[in-house]
């Protein structure tokens, strides 16, 4: 397995070459296309830098919400728990439960917006990123 580039790097010169060398080149009927396939690159690139450090964020904010510090499930299986407890009310004992439910919920928002459309972000926001 080679080690450079790596996929993320390769998503990322796809998106350049694409971006500045194609799109202005591009004849008027494919320039739709070629942006949205610009955007989709873009999209995946922001996911795949991303990934390592939502995951660990998304698992601290559920350790937190649970309580429980001990749980090594996938993410994955415990999102689809998380769902199922949001569904039958388990987070709305408390208003202390409700803001740490919202709050989780706000931040997991944000990241995927932040890789999805960055520009939906207050320029705050974007300079955390």
């Amino acid at each position: 397995m080679n080690d450079r580039p790596t996929p993320l790097e390769l998503i990322q010169i796809a998106n350049d070459t694409l971006a500045r060398e194609v799109l202005p080149e591009a004849k008027q009927e494919h320039v739709y296309k070629l942006r949205m396939i610009a955007n989709a690159l873009g999209i995946a690139a922001r996911e795949l830098a991303a990934q390592e450090q939502d995951a660990a964020n998304e698992t601290r904010g559920l350790n937190l919400l649970y309580n429980d510090f001990k749980n090594f499930e996938d993410l994955k299986a415990r999102n689809h728990k998380f769902a199922k407890d949001i569904r039958a009310g388990k987070f709305e004992a408390t208003i202390a439960n409700e803001a740490q439910l919202r709050q989780h919920l706000i931040v997991i928002a944000r990241r995927k917006l932040a890789a999805a459309y960055p520009k939906g972000l207050p320029t705050s926001e974007k300079n955390n990123q």
